[in-house]
This record gives structure tokens, sequence and C-alpha cells, in this order.
């Protein structure tokens, strides 16, 4: 069995949801670029990465959230909080208000359990145009549950869980469409509810922007379905 060390930091400062790269560039202003996993950036482009350092607005407050190996780069962090640092004019405090910490049992479920996905970005421009084209409801549900899939696989991979049952994700509900900006590109986002035998822990971030709080995963308490 794969254990997933989490700890995840809310802080008392108010944060939109748009707001999460001031919070990473107050993070990066006090400790620097010292640590890869705080910023994926490599001297000649990007960290490709599914990252383990996820920066959040969580009930409208600033969080931080760590997983597996990034745990150990608490400690770079930790002598900055109850401080405050200007960042383009505006001052983020890291006043913690709750810390949860936990060691997770990552498994897969003989039943299914229901999350929320919030501003999830999972088509781009190639999944898009196949998307757009598809010609009936069922056909777009079943593009998004094999990207969701994938996305699911790519979490479990980068912090050691090699899945060897069948993932599966159903009963999609779509509740919002919307265009997201990120990175100076646009990508269409969706709020949506999703069943899955894969156990999700709280808050992790999903597909495209899962640093920048995109793709954020909320576990619904609802009753739980069998596979079949």
């Amino acid at each position: 069995m794969t254990q997933l060390a989490y700890q995840e930091f809310i802080f008392k400062q108010d944060l939109a949801p748009y707001e999460t790269n001031l919070l990473r560039s107050a993070v990066l202003k006090s400790i620097g670029k010292t640590d890869l996993l705080y910023h994926n950036h490599l001297d000649n482009g990007f960290y490709y990465n599914y990252p383990h350092i996820q920066y959040k607005s969580i009930l409208g407050k600033a969080a931080i959230l760590y997983l597996d190996k990034a745990v150990s780069s608490i400690g770079r962090l930790s002598s900055y909080f109850n401080t405050k640092v200007d960042v383009n004019g505006r001052t983020i405090s890291f006043e913690i208000d709750k810390i949860r910490a936990h060691l997770f049992d990552l498994r897969v479920h003989p039943s299914l359990s229901y999350y929320d996905i919030i501003n999830w970005l999972p088509l781009q421009e190639d999944y898009y145009r196949q998307y757009r084209e598809l010609q009936t409801a069922e056909q777009r549900i079943d593009l998004l549950q094999k990207k969701m899939i994938q996305n699911i696989l790519t979490f479990a991979k980068s912090v050691g869980w090699f899945i060897a049952e069948e993932v599966i994700v159903k009963d999609i509900k779509i509740y919002k469409k919307k265009w997201i900006s990120f990175k100076d590109e646009k990508f269409i986002g969706f709020n949506l509810r999703f069943a899955t035998n894969v156990f999700l822990p709280s808050h992790i971030g999903l597909g495209k922007g899962a640093a920048h709080n995109y793709g954020v995963v909320y576990p619904v308490k609802i009753h739980l379905k069998t596979v079949k």
C-alpha cells in the first residue's frame, strides 16, 4: 500500500481564487528560488511534473498544500510564518489559522466516491477542438471521463502510486463552463461533479494549473455507490 504525506497550511489572509499568484509571489519573495518544488522553473524552461507544492484559496483564505516529498520543504518557509510580505502593493500575511496533516493510505475502493472539482482545465487546444466537434453530450462526457482518468493517473504516478486496478470515472455532472485565462492563454474550465473508485485527498489539484488553484478537488459527503 502506498502512503501519501499531506500537509496543508491555511492562513488568516483573505485571498480570492484569482489571487493565488500573489501568494506564490509572496512565498518566492520570502525564500527566493532555492527550492525547485516551490516554483517549478528551470534555468531553461519549466519543470513539467505534477506539482507537489500547490497554492490555494480555500473558502476565501490563502493556503499552501504540500504533498509527498515536498513536506520536507516546509522548513524553508516556516521561519516566515507570522510575518507579512508586500507584493505588488498588497500585503500578504503568513499568519497561520489551521494546519491539516495526514498520512493517507492511497487505495482503490470497491465502491464509487463522489467529488466536486472547481475550475478544471482538462482540454488543451487539440482536445478542445475534438470536444467541440463531438456531436452528442454523451460523447463529450466520455471524453471528459477519459481526461479525468489521465489526470488521476498522473497524480498517482507522481507520488509513487502505481495503480494496478482499473480506474473508473462515472456520473459526470457539469455545473458550469467558462473561459479561463491561464498564463496568457484561454482554456475552457469546468465546475463539475464526478464519481471514481480512486481515493483523492481534499484540495489536491488535477489537470492544467494544479499548482495555481485550478482543478481543485472537494470530496462530497453523499451515499457511496457500488462499482458495477
